[in-house]
């Protein structure tokens, strides 16, 4: 009886149930849609603020790469430091006490004054003579000496150039002192804690202060000097043997493109971490390369 029932029931409501499924359905598939479009529109927000994010980012570091450039002129070498000459005033410039004449009359050395006999004006040309004859040798020696100084200089830096020799072998020493916070990771994704993200990571990150100094962790030339937005201020280094070094985060840079650097003098010191490093905080980007591609530096620390 009951089952008579329900099909009956069925039977005459089965256009109202099959208006309230397709109801429900329109209803779900609409809110699929709206749910769909608002987490679209929140993607596009974010990318939106991603790009003009990445956007001021590389405002700032070309803000920084100008200001780089402007100031690179006031870093020199030290060992390329030019000759600064002492200047030496010509005899002939000097004004010489005045001497008198055998008839009472006074004159100068430079025959500016009363007019003397032959005798007088021969004399006061060998006094003269004699003066600068006395003074030329010791002007002689200090060019001598300052051309020495000059061949050593370059006789040193061509040394250094010509013992660009790193390999396998060869030894690292610590460029800063500080606590490696990011290893380096090239099989296997690390963490980033300001990008809050993982990823390979071809380089030490080495925890520093403000103005502490960095020092070459081996002898090089050093073959670029530039900036960007993820490392700041960077320098490589040209090793030998296809091996290069590459400091970043730095400021103050105490060398310019070409210099030789021996192992353990400081090549510039520690910059504010920029945009890529705010959570991490102020360190010093250490990579070494060979053949342009990232090797572990860790093999090779002292």
């Amino acid at each position: 009886m009951k089952r008579n029932r329900m099909r009956r029931f069925f039977q005459q409501k089965q256009y109202a149930i099959a208006s309230l499924v397709l109801f429900a359905a329109i209803a779900a598939m609409s809110g699929v849609y709206v749910s769909n479009r608002i987490t679209s529109t929140r993607q596009e927000q974010e990318l939106a603020q991603k790009e003009q994010e990445l956007a001021d980012a590389n405002l700032q570091g070309q803000e920084q790469a100008a200001d780089f450039d402007s100031g690179m002129d006031q870093f020199v070498n030290p060992s390329n430091l030019p000759d600064q000459k002492e200047e030496t005033q010509s005899v002939t410039s000097i004004i010489k006490p005045e001497k008198k004449t055998e008839s009472g009359q006074t004159r100068t050395d430079d025959n500016v004054g009363t007019t003397v006999d032959t005798e007088q004006q021969t004399n006061s040309q060998k006094d003269t003579a004699q003066t600068e004859a006395e003074k030329q040798p010791a002007k002689t020696r200090q060019e001598q000496s300052k051309q020495q100084e000059k061949k050593k200089d370059t006789a040193a830096h061509s040394k250094a150039a010509v013992s660009l020799n790193f390999s396998p072998d060869s030894d690292l020493s610590w460029p800063l002192e500080g606590d490696v916070i990011l290893n380096y990771s090239m099989d296997q994704t690390v963490y980033f804690a300001t990008l809050d993200q993982y990823k390979y990571n071809p380089a030490l990150i080495i925890a520093g202060k403000v103005n502490d100094p960095v020092n070459a962790a081996a002898t090089g030339k050093i073959t670029d000097i530039s900036a960007n937005e993820e490392t700041g201020v960077t320098v490589t280094m040209d090793l030998g043997n296809g091996y290069q070094s590459v400091y970043g985060q730095l400021k103050e840079v105490l060398y310019k493109e070409g210099a030789t650097v021996e192992a353990g003098n400081a090549i510039g010191y520690i910059a504010e971490p920029t945009k890529y490093y705010s959570v991490e905080g102020s360190n010093l980007y250490f990579e070494l390369q060979k053949d342009q591609e990232p090797v572990n530096p860790m093999e090779f620390m002292q």
